[in-house]
Parts: structure tokens; C-alpha cells; sequence
């Protein structure tokens, strides 16, 4: 399985994560593939960096009919919830399919914080998973 985390502003382009103000909302797109011939009952969780907090998440109407369009096709969750410190999805997975799942967070403190990396793994078959890399995030106090 793959996986990639990136952070999009609201107009498609790619967000310095460690350029961030208080207030700065950004939009967090989670993508992957599964390379299992079978279909698996996935679960992505990725954990949010202090300092956040998720306004919103986004399904695939949004990006179809609605104003986020340049993130292209949303994959339809069984399951997809905000937490106070994580957004977390489920889906059944097609054998050899891709899946995305995005979400509007706000930056809402200053500071320097950890960015956690993203994980998926099938739920019944935990070995196979993928996970994104660490980072850092740098949110500088709002104007």
C-alpha cells in the first residue's frame, strides 16, 4: 500500500507547512493505493498536529459540484469523523485501487509543532499498512 499527505490552500496550490499564520486554513488531502489484488476494509487515521483543528471534512460531492474541484475524486467513506486530535476514514477498498480523503484544518495556535504522519491499514489484516513521513509545522501569531 502507498500513501501521501499534503497540505493545499484553497486554490490548489501547495501550502508551506512551516509557514503557517493563526487563523491560516489549509486543506489536508490524504491519498493512496492499494497494491492487494482482494478488496481490504480500510481505515486512514491521521493524528492533527497541536495547534490545530479541523473545521470541516470533505466528501466526494464537494470535489466534484462543489468549490474544491482541482482536488479531483473524493473516494466515498462508510466512515469519516472529526476528532478533537485526529480525522479518521473508513471505506471498503477495491483490490488495486486508489483512494483520497481531504479535510478543511484551521490553524488555531501559535507555535512550532510536530506534523504526525497519516496512516492506512486494513482493518482485519493490520501488517499491511502504509504510513506518510514526520514533519514540522510553524504557526505564527495571527495579525
Amino acid at each position: 500500500m502507498t500513501l501521501s499527505k499534503r497540505l493545499v490552500g484553497f486554490t490548489g496550490g501547495a501550502v508551506d507547512a512551516a509557514a503557517l499564520h493563526q487563523g491560516d486554513r489549509v486543506i489536508v488531502l490524504v491519498t493512496g493505493r492499494s497494491s492487494q489484488a482482494r478488496t481490504m476494509q480500510l481505515v486512514v487515521d491521521d493524528p492533527l498536529p497541536a495547534g490545530f483543528e479541523i473545521e470541516t471534512v470533505l466528501g466526494p460531492d464537494d470535489a466534484q459540484n462543489g468549490p474544491f474541484k482541482f482536488l479531483g475524486q473524493l473516494s466515498t467513506a462508510s466512515v469519516q469523523e472529526a476528532r478533537d486530535d485526529r480525522y479518521v476514514a473508513t471505506m471498503n477498498l477495491a483490490g488495486k485501487a486508489n483512494f483520497a480523503f481531504a479535510y478543511v484544518a484551521r490553524a488555531v495556535t501559535p507555535g512550532e509543532f510536530l506534523l504526525p504522519g497519516a496512516q492506512a491499514r486494513d482493518m482485519y489484516r493490520p501488517a499491511l499498512n502504509a504510513r506518510t513521513a514526520v514533519g514540522r509545522t510553524t504557526i505564527s501569531p495571527g495579525p
